[in-house]
């Protein structure tokens, strides 16, 4: 009954059921730490029914990772966190997370895609970001998302993966400050409705 119920919860997943709706590509490392530890992606069901996970894969079209079994209710989100142990000592255990197997996919601080494809081989769905996604008007330097602290958090879920649809977290709720300026540093919200939508 478990393999019949696996197999049809994985035959029903399509493109749009499950999107990519947060991401961390470049931590800030005073009060992160380092990108090998402390990236991640967010993903969110919004589909009506729940969704096995067990099997979809996360590239950035050079290394692959395969999720482990978790079942994904409607409009619920998990992260898929670089190292859990790390994700948990910053962000607590409240966050979910499915595990995984592979090679992270390492995210580019300047501009990478990132894929997710279906235990079946579909891709899901595909966002290929830029570290000027966010640049504030006027500013000449870079944007929150890229190593200020934000993640880059998509503003309307069930919307596309375009740029205008894309912006710096802005939740500062995150108990670290810049120990140079003394301001409190966001983290993006994982697990949780972006801070944008």
């Amino acid at each position: 009954m478990l393999l019949i119920s696996l197999a049809v919860s994985l035959f029903l997943v399509a493109p749009g059921d499950i999107v990519i709706t947060e991401i961390m590509y470049n931590p800030d490392g005073p009060t992160l730490g380092s990108d090998d530890l402390f990236e991640w992606v967010e993903l969110c069901n919004l589909g009506i029914e729940p969704l096995q996970m067990e099997g979809m894969m996360l590239s950035d079209g050079g290394n692959q990772l395969f999720l482990d079994a978790f079942e994904l209710a409607p409009m619920a989100r998990v992260v898929v966190a670089a190292d859990p142990a790390s994700f948990t000592g910053a962000y607590g255990t409240s966050v979910p997370l499915v595990l995984w197997e592979g090679e992270w996919t390492k995210l580019s601080n300047s501009s990478d895609t990132l894929i997710l494809y279906s235990a079946s081989g579909g891709v899901l769905d595909e966002l290929a970001y830029s570290d000027n996604w966010g640049v504030a008007e006027g500013d000449t330097t870079r944007s929150d998302a890229d190593g200020r602290g934000s993640s880059l958090e998509k503003i309307v879920a069930a919307g596309g993966g375009e740029e205008y649809n894309w912006t710096p977290s802005i939740d500062y709720s995150c108990p670290m400050s810049d120990p140079e300026t003394g301001v409190l540093k966001c983290w993006g919200t994982p697990g949780a409705v972006n801070s944008v939508e």
